[in-house]
């Protein structure tokens, strides 16, 4: 008997000393680089997504990058407690926070997303060396690469969208299709995906929108299928294969009211200061007015395109000024994230803070126009400060060819106001 009990006690003793032990390498344990494959959990189903994590030599926290297609979010500001991993979202007002326990091999948490209106947290899991995103073993059975006509449905009201696909080749993710739905206010980003026998899944997760699209297809010409964003209910959607379909043209929906010819404005930029549309260093240029959100991923989009043009044309006699509309009415806390956006960006035109992130306040604050209908909007105006151009929404890399067709267009119309 007592030979049981001292055995009993030696091996409680041993099972204390390795979970001390245990506890204490898990907390200076490294995570395993390379690509995972994370989830988030939506109303009724489960989006996947892939980053990947990488250290530095000597580094003991990690960078994680955001994958989608080929889009790369590097997310290079985390903080660690112990297993507990604090990951902010690139320039966006969020998080995820997940312990990670290498037992089970996996990292679990939240994804928090702050807003302005709409704060919303969803539960987050990760495993890693994992670079599938959709388990989809089955081969497709239609091509689904093309153009479809699109409508998205809630309730009695429907939206129209543009679906572009292109099958995918060379990509450590894997996965057999790509692409976006361009709207009249913007795309849905870089979606990355897989299509398995009759279904196809798509899906995005850029620290500020996650995204699903999850269909049926009839035949070759007609998808079915929902999709989910964030923490919103899920949505019907039905696409048909037309690959002459067209949106309304960007540079019809917002206008000058009738007697207008130019815009007017006067907003503080980050350091206090209020400026002018009709300040003496504008006069005689060619302006862009930017009107953007640091919140909004679209808008990130065009803020790289312009900065970019920026360069090129400043030297010429280009000035562009973005009107910032924020997630929060506070100057110090819009100038904090304006400055960040700034930095990640690198962003040399001016930026001025216009008030809170609502379509319906920004018009207000610009009463000539007929309406804000979406971030971002572009505002161009001439050398004599007319208005000549106001294109909505903004259509980024992951569409493809209407990006570079927006990007030639746009740069031969600068180089002719320029000219005049």
């Amino acid at each position: 008997m007592k030979k049981v009990i001292y055995l009993c006690l030696f091996l409680s003793s041993i099972l204390f000393f390795s979970s001390c032990t245990d506890t204490k390498d898990t907390a200076t344990m490294k995570l395993p680089t390379g690509i995972w494959k994370g989830t988030l959990q939506q109303e009724g189903a489960v989006l996947p997504f892939n980053f990947e994590v990488n250290y530095t030599q000597n580094d003991t926290i990690p960078t994680f990058t955001l994958l989608n297609g080929e889009e790369k979010i590097i997310l290079d500001e985390v903080t660690k407690e112990g297993t507990t991993y604090t990951i902010p979202m690139h320039i966006f007002e969020g998080e995820i926070v997940a312990v990670w326990n290498p037992v089970a091999n996996t990292m679990t948490g939240k994804w928090n997303r702050r807003s302005f209106t709409n704060s919303s947290s969803l539960d987050f899991s990760a495993t890693p060396n994992t670079k599938t995103r959709f388990d989809a073993q089955q081969e497709p059975k239609f091509d689904l690469a093309g153009k479809w006509e699109t409508y998205f449905v809630s309730g009695v009201d429907s939206s129209q969208a543009l679906g572009v696909f292109e099958k995918v080749e060379n990509t450590d993710v894997k996965g057999n299709l790509k692409g976006t739905f361009l709207t009249s206010t913007g795309d849905y980003r870089y979606l990355f995906g897989s299509v398995a026998g009759d279904s196809l899944y798509l899906s995005c997760f850029d620290g500020s929108h996650a995204f699903l699209f999850v269909a049926k297809a009839e035949d070759e010409n007609t998808l079915k299928g929902k999709f989910w964003s964030g923490k919103a209910q899920p949505r019907d959607f039905v696409a048909t294969r037309n690959e002459s379909f067209t949106l309304p043209k960007a540079d019809t929906l917002t206008y000058l009211k009738e007697g207008y010819e130019t815009i007017t404005f006067e907003f503080p930029n980050l350091e206090g200061k209020s400026v002018s549309l009709n300040a003496p260093k504008y006069d005689g240029k060619v302006k862009i007015v930017q009107l953007l959100g640091s919140w909004c991923p679209n808008c990130m989009d065009e803020t790289n395109f312009l900065t970019e043009l920026y360069k090129a044309y400043h030297p010429k006699g280009l000035e562009i000024i973005g009107l910032a509309y924020e997630q929060t009415e506070d100057f110090e806390e819009a100038k904090k994230r304006l400055e960040r956006m700034n930095k990640r960006l690198n962003v040399e035109y001016e930026i001025l803070f216009a008030g809170r992130a609502d379509k319906d306040f920004a018009a207000e604050t610009l009463p000539m126009l007929n309406h804000v209908m979406s971030f971002p909007t572009t505002i161009f105006i001439d050398k004599a400060g007319k208005v000549r151009k106001i294109h909505t929404g903004f259509s980024g890399k992951g569409t493809g060819e209407y990006y570079d067709n927006y990007v030639e267009e746009t740069t031969n119309f600068v180089e002719m106001l320029l000219s005049e």
